[in-house]
């Protein structure tokens, strides 16, 4: 099946709204609850399918015009179905000048004989940020179907100001390589990963190196300031929801941090990472279908837009 969603945010004086969008089936974009709850944008992609399927090809295209600020859910974990030629996936975002997007999406889970490649291509404005996550499952463990696809291929490309900034480009083929020693996920069943791009990595990476000191029950993780405006946080674990949870937090801390660093001088908040602790976001906790409890994060003293 040919799918093709797009999306294009704008900013109308405070508020950013959704000038247009066309989907079709089996996708469609809506509304996460009341578009006046906020300033910002929050969407979800939804879809009546079970899953990818053979030979299925989605594009979906992401513009973020100047200031405007998007967040875009999914809906649940995206299934790859046994294939025999395989599926594609494309996501094209456009990020302008002082735009702000963060896309966290439910993990996904490829099926014995699935074989997939998703090729992600973000042009941004060097003022923007982006808060990009990812997590790939092994399988479905429960089954038995732990690293038994036969391909998952991943390409993520950022582009600031032009210039090619981070490419990250895993292929993974089990039949190929031991997925289980190291350097691959090492007895783990998920992986995980996030990226910030903004002009405030840099102040982010060292809050970071104070906020993340302790170790989690269920996550090992690393995160490496990869980039003079970019960030990388990289996570395993053996449990999807818990994962996307943690990882929604992290997202959300992300954000917030954002948000505070574009208030004027005047009015900006210190960011204290002995302040309460930050949840991860409604829309991650209700669409999961269950509620995972994941270690919370320390978070912003405040709460911003």
């Amino acid at each position: 099946m040919l799918s093709r969603i797009g999306i294009n945010a704008e900013r109308e004086g405070e508020r950013t709204l959704l000038k247009d969008s066309y989907h079709n089936a089996p996708y469609k974009v809506v509304h996460y609850g009341s578009r006046h709850l906020q300033k910002h944008l929050e969407l979800i992609l939804m879809s009546s399918s079970p899953g990818i399927m053979d030979e299925d090809d989605i594009t979906i295209n992401v513009d973020v015009h100047e200031k405007a600020h998007l967040k875009l859910f999914t809906q649940s974990f995206s299934k790859l179905h046994p294939m025999k030629k395989g599926a594609v996936q494309r996501t094209n975002v456009t990020l302008k000048k002082g735009g702000i997007f963060k896309y966290i999406p439910h993990p996904v889970t490829p099926f014995a004989g699935s074989i997939f490649k998703t090729v992600n291509d973000i042009q941004m404005a060097g003022d923007a940020t982006l808060i990009w996550g990812d997590i790939i499952a092994s399988g479905r463990v429960y089954s038995g179907e732990s690293f038994a696809f036969k391909s998952f291929h991943s390409v993520t490309k950022v582009t600031c100001d032009k210039k090619l900034v981070l490419l990250d480009n895993q292929l993974l083929e089990p039949e190929k390589q031991p997925m289980g020693s190291i350097l691959f996920y090492e007895g783990y069943t998920h992986q995980a990963t996030l990226l910030y791009m903004s002009p405030y990595a840099e102040e982010l990476k060292a809050e970071l190196d104070e906020i993340l000191v302790e170790k989690y029950e269920q996550i090992d993780f690393g995160f490496t300031q990869c980039a003079p405006n970019a960030v990388m946080l990289r996570a395993m674990g053996k449990d999807g929801g818990v994962l996307h949870d943690w990882l929604s937090t992290m997202g959300q801390l992300c954000w917030q941090f954002t948000m505070l660093k574009n208030q004027p001088e005047a009015e900006e908040q210190e960011f204290d990472g002995d302040q309460p602790q930050l949840e991860p976001e409604a829309p991650d906790r209700q669409l999961a279908g269950k509620n995972h409890q994941a270690e919370p994060v320390p978070a912003l003293a405040t709460q911003v837009e």
